[in-house]
């Protein structure tokens, strides 16, 4: 009857480990620690890198194509025998296919019922590393947005306001080489160039790729259509074969024409070109495509003369909006904490409210609370989604990201202290907090609505490394340290606001 029973179990722990290795979202391999042969691949590995189950078996991992050229070599599984752990956070694989995709490799060796077993676990980082880079082209393109904004409200001649617009997509938006040309008179005319900047010694062969005859250039198209087209591989872009090698010999790989239209129906486009083949994100063109427009605009209202005071609103509904296209790239690396600025500008809001602040500077705070997390694009992966407690060295790195956001943010022409507020959000009265130790009345009033924001968000939420402790511990926790960390007034009013008026945080 035991033996029975101990088999019946025994059954049913093998029915369930084989459920978890088949079903798992992570690619999963088990390894003969004496000889490092692949004994068994899951079905999630099997579909990410195109190879058969049959390939992997019986093969040393650096036999897969996949893994060849890789740190996976015998070196690697020596390493893993002496340490019984080795880790990988951005290893480069390419696929059967010949994708190139970037995953999290981790490997255990441990004892299983006293048989050492190998096994590697591979994480699809492909996403991740996109976002990131959609993240620095867009923080990229919010600088040049800001800068030339800036450019618009200080122009005094259309000249001036289009050599600055060059020279700043050139010296902040890292192009090579940036002019501006106007649409000719009648059909078959070519573009005529009015700005330049950068290596431009190519412009004359290029002619912004605009022919002035029968073909077709993408800036012709641009211009014709109306709308914005992105080159993104010279070498193989049809459109660019007229021109390519005067392109190429420039240095130039990738090229976007933005074209744009004045009150008088007169067209004209702006032109990049970059040294490297890209791929546009969604938010970069979107910034990209703004840029060309308020350029658009600053003509016709300095043709128009139009009070300055009209742009300046048309400026701050643009710069809300970039802040929101930032935090939404933000969120999507960290899916951990997807949701937490929004939430934390929300109760940011409603806190300045209870205490009276103006409308102006309540937008001004939620607007900073919105992206008072975005100096965690210079924090490893890694530590911002390990699923436990960071080490000392760890957080250490953390406490960066509040100077990291102020760097980024610091020249950008805003209506608000934007920058400094996410600078002292980890600030407390005490001079406690970091970077800076701050005390007291040196804390802006929005830095110290937002600190106790974040403290109960962040206890209220889930994370990585623990569930979430729930909205009284939170307010607990911060009554507890009212008037020692946290000011005291903002404090009260948090209380009131969840207590009195029935505030809820909402997703």
């Amino acid at each position: 009857m035991i033996e029975s029973q101990l088999q019946a179990a025994l059954r049913f722990s093998e029915s369930r480990y084989r459920r978890l290795f088949e079903t798992a979202q992570d690619g999963i391999l088990l390894l003969n620690a004496e000889t490092a042969q692949i004994e068994d691949v899951n079905p999630f590995l099997i579909e990410l890198l195109g190879y058969s189950h049959a390939e992997f078996l019986g093969k040393k991992v650096w036999e897969i194509g996949a893994f060849k050229d890789t740190a996976l070599n015998i070196d690697a599984f020596v390493e893993l025998r002496s340490k019984r752990y080795i880790r990988y956070d951005d290893l480069p694989l390419e696929t059967r296919d010949g994708r190139r995709i970037s995953v999290e490799f981790v490997s255990n060796l441990y004892d299983c019922a006293g048989v050492n077993v190998i096994q590697c676990n591979i994480r699809d980082n492909t996403k991740r590393h996109l976002a990131e880079i959609a993240l620095r082209a867009t923080a990229r393109a919010l600088q040049m947005l800001s800068e030339s904004n800036v450019a618009l409200l200080r122009a005094t001649s259309e000249p001036t306001l289009f050599a600055e617009y060059c020279r700043i997509a050139v010296e902040t938006g890292g192009y090579r080489m940036a002019w501006i040309g106007f649409a000719g008179e009648g059909s078959g005319q070519s573009v005529r160039a009015v700005a330049h900047f950068g290596q431009d010694d190519g412009l004359p062969a290029l002619a912004g790729a605009s022919s002035g005859g029968s073909d077709d250039g993408p800036v012709d198209i641009a211009i014709r259509s109306g709308q914005v087209q992105f080159v993104e591989d010279i070498t193989i872009n049809t459109e660019m074969a007229p021109w390519r090698s005067a392109a190429l010999a420039h240095g130039y790989r990738s090229m976007i024409a933005l074209p744009f239209r004045f009150a008088d129906d007169t067209v004209a486009c702006l032109c990049l070109c970059g040294t490297t083949r890209d791929l546009w994100s969604a938010p970069e063109r979107k910034l990209l495509q703004e840029i060309s427009a308020d350029l658009a605009f600053g003509i016709n209202a300095l043709r128009t003369a139009i009070a300055k005071t009209h742009y300046q609103e048309s400026l701050r509904v643009s710069l809300e909006q970039t802040i929101q296209v930032i935090a939404d790239t933000v969120e999507e690396r960290d899916a951990y904490t997807a949701g937490h600025q929004r939430r934390v500008a929300q109760l940011s809001s409603r806190i300045a409210s209870e205490l009276g602040l103006s409308a102006e500077r309540v937008r001004g705070l939620h607007l900073a609370a919105t992206i008072h997390d975005l100096g965690k694009v210079g924090i490893p992966s890694e530590i911002l989604s390990k699923p436990r407690r960071l080490s000392t060295m760890e957080f250490g790195l953390m406490k960066e990201h509040p100077q990291i956001g102020y760097e980024i943010l610091k020249n950008v022409d805003f209506p608000w202290p934007i920058a400094r507020i996410i600078q002292q959000h980890h600030e407390r009265i005490d001079g406690s907090g970091y970077p800076d130790g701050l005390l007291g009345d040196a804390l802006l009033l929005e830095s110290r609505i937002l600190a106790v924001a974040d403290v109960v968000e962040a206890m209220a939420s889930h994370r990585p490394y623990r569930a979430a402790l729930g909205l009284d511990a939170a307010l607990k926790e911060v009554s507890a340290h009212r008037g020692i960390t946290f000011d005291s007034a903002v404090v009260d009013a948090c209380l009131r606001i969840f207590r009195e008026h029935g505030f809820t945080i909402e997703d």
